[in-house]
């Protein structure tokens, strides 16, 4: 049988699971590289400040400028540029009677027919899917910040919590040395209690790492050094995906700018017909007077460019892509909700059934300690206990944090934007 312990230890041993542990900083060696903590940031300004770092934002502003372009194109009269013909003849390197002709065409070329409509319909299609992209764009950015935000929560709580272990550990290391020291307890205790001690160290280094590197990722995506007290959120209403989610939407019109596209490729071609207006002057001989003219022409293709049937094939394979991208993506929103929505549910009955196990591994401490403190059992074994009930009440507060954290992968999943 073990000897009761002395009271001051078997204490300190209770605070070891009950207590709060010191603050992170204090033991914390990078101070420096941490994020600071702003209670007034909100999510949604967060999300602004994001997309504004964000590599992608400088594509978006290039498609909008395309859209216009489209756009402007389609208002213009005339769908090229202007042509002027102009020639010289003269007789004087061969008989020489001062014969003299002189011709000058301005060619002004015309929309073929249903091709400026179509022009027309493709800078519409190109302005909407562009606000439908912009909005894709902030929920895809919400999802990398959402995933960040509770990345870097995670990982410097579980980097708390090793902390705070530790640092007990060791002032139940100091006491146990010093009964080791007096006689009152073996050396084997205390071997015990330093090894422990070396593990939750081991632990710690490497939460510290991971932490490190959260915070890293989200300076790189956010390019801030502050992040908000609060990210949680309020779980949608919605129970489908709908219409109006933002990258089912942007797919929506990405098919409509596609027909839009296949229909000019069709309606348009290389050749197409003009106007021509015609100065002519002309001198038959030396001694004959000067005659001007003026006429007007037109000029129009017979059939269609040779190569309407392969740019047409093209905007039909990119139509098709569209298309098939377009049912690729119902699948995976489809799936991502289905995940999203059993990873709530399941992390809602964990979260029942450690509160449970919380409860039993709470009560089963108040009776170890009582039986610790009469010496059934050894330093070592209480050690153990502790830790087992100290990994409970970890896993339980890690579970808070998931649930979190998928009630955010709920809300990005069904379409909501930070």
């Amino acid at each position: 049988m073990n000897r009761p312990l002395p009271s001051f230890l078997a204490a300190t041993l209770f605070c070891l699971v009950l207590l709060p542990g010191p603050s992170l900083k204090a033991a914390s060696g990078h101070e420096e590289s941490d994020l600071r903590e702003e209670p007034h940031l909100t999510l949604a300004a967060l999300l602004d400040a994001t997309l504004e770092h964000h590599p992608d934002a400088l594509l978006l502003q290039a498609r909008q400028d395309t859209a216009e372009a489209e756009a402007d194109y389609a208002n213009r009269w005339f769908p090229t540029a202007f042509q002027v013909d102009a020639f010289h003849m003269s007789d004087r390197a061969f008989d020489d009677y001062g014969v003299e002709e002189n011709e000058v065409a301005l060619s002004m070329p015309l929309w073929l027919p249903g091709e400026k409509r179509a022009q027309t319909e493709l800078g519409d299609a190109m302005s909407v899917a562009q606000e439908s992209r912009e909005k894709a764009f902030r929920w895809s950015v919400s999802a990398q910040l959402r995933q960040q935000l509770w990345s870097l929560k995670l990982s410097r709580r579980q980097w708390e919590l090793a902390v705070e272990q530790e640092e007990r550990l060791g002032q139940v290391l100091k006491q146990v040395a010093a009964l080791a020291e007096a006689g009152d307890l073996a050396r084997a205790d205390y071997l015990a209690t330093v090894q422990e001690l070396a593990l939750w160290k081991s632990d710690t280094l490497e939460l510290e790492a991971a932490y490190q590197d959260a915070v890293r990722e989200y300076r790189v995506l956010s390019g801030q050094d502050v992040y908000p007290s609060d990210i949680s959120e309020e779980l949608s209403a919605r129970q489908a995906i709908e219409e109006d989610h933002p990258a089912l939407q942007m797919a929506l019109d990405q098919v409509q700018t596609a027909h839009a596209s296949t229909e000019l490729a069709w309606q348009s071609g290389s050749a197409r017909p003009s106007i021509n207006v015609f100065w002519r002057g002309f001198r038959g001989d030396r001694a004959s007077p000067g005659v001007d003219a003026l006429g007007l022409g037109f000029a129009v293709p017979l059939g269609h460019s040779p190569k309407r049937g392969v740019a047409s094939a093209r905007a039909n394979e990119k139509l098709a892509r569209a298309e098939a991208g377009l049912l690729d993506l119902k699948r995976k929103l489809d799936l991502a909700l289905h995940e999203s929505r059993h990873l709530l549910h399941t992390t809602g009955l964990q979260l029942e059934n450690s509160k449970i196990m919380v409860e039993a591994a709470t009560e089963r401490h108040r009776l170890d300690l009582a039986a610790f403190e009469l010496g059934e059992f050894s330093l070592r074994e209480w050690l153990r206990r502790l830790s087992e009930t100290r990994k409970i009440e970890r896993s339980h507060e890690i579970l808070l944090i998931q649930q979190g954290a998928a009630v955010a992968s709920y809300n990005q999943a069904v379409g909501e934007i930070l």
